[in-house]
């Protein structure tokens, strides 16, 4: 009996559960495929998980996210730091203008001043330098005069010597002068 409960098995897995009456546990389509997804759905969580480790790819993915996320909240916090020094150096601005413009009115005057004084002083050195070449061109122009002056009283009173000496004149001064040598030499 068992060889005709396989046979009839057989035929009917064979044409397809047409004649059939009732599909049994082992031909029931509806148990068969909710089980096979089943255990097809463990075998792949089983690979994905030991095998693969999928998990620690999304363990780390996650970190990496968490990291991210941690960065970029420092990074706004930062941000939020340097937005609130601009606009605090914003309401600032005014007054750092005005002192530096106040800086640079006194660094002017000092400046100014300073120009001032040395200009003085090379006004002074000038001068005294003028003085100087002045002082120089003085001496120098008097020298000249001197010696003009004493040509000329030479050149005049030969002149005048020439016009009021006459030969007999002559003849006596040169007797005299050889006098005042005989003299001397004795």
């Amino acid at each position: 009996m068992n060889a005709n409960v396989i046979t009839l098995a057989l035929f009917v897995l064979a044409e397809g559960g047409e004649h059939a009456a009732a599909p049994t546990f082992w031909t029931n389509p509806a148990i068969w495929r909710p089980l096979n997804l089943l255990i097809f759905i463990i075998i792949l969580v089983y690979l994905l998980r030991n095998k693969i480790r999928i998990g620690d790819v999304f363990d780390k993915r996650a970190a990496g996210i968490r990291k991210e996320l941690e960065d970029a909240r420092n990074a706004k916090e930062q941000a939020e730091r340097k937005l609130a020094e601009v606009e605090a150096r914003l309401n600032k601005l005014d007054q750092e203008v005005a002192a530096i413009k106040a800086e640079s009115e006194q660094e002017g005057s000092r400046e100014f001043e300073r120009i001032v004084k040395g200009a003085a002083a090379d006004a002074e050195k000038i001068s005294q330098t003028a003085h100087r070449e002045i002082d120089g061109a003085v001496k120098a122009a008097k020298s000249e005069l001197r010696a003009f002056v004493a040509e000329q009283s030479v050149a005049l009173a030969e002149s005048m010597i020439r016009a009021e000496i006459r030969p007999d004149d002559s003849d006596r001064l040169l007797n005299k002068y050889i006098d005042e040598v005989g003299e001397v030499k004795r």
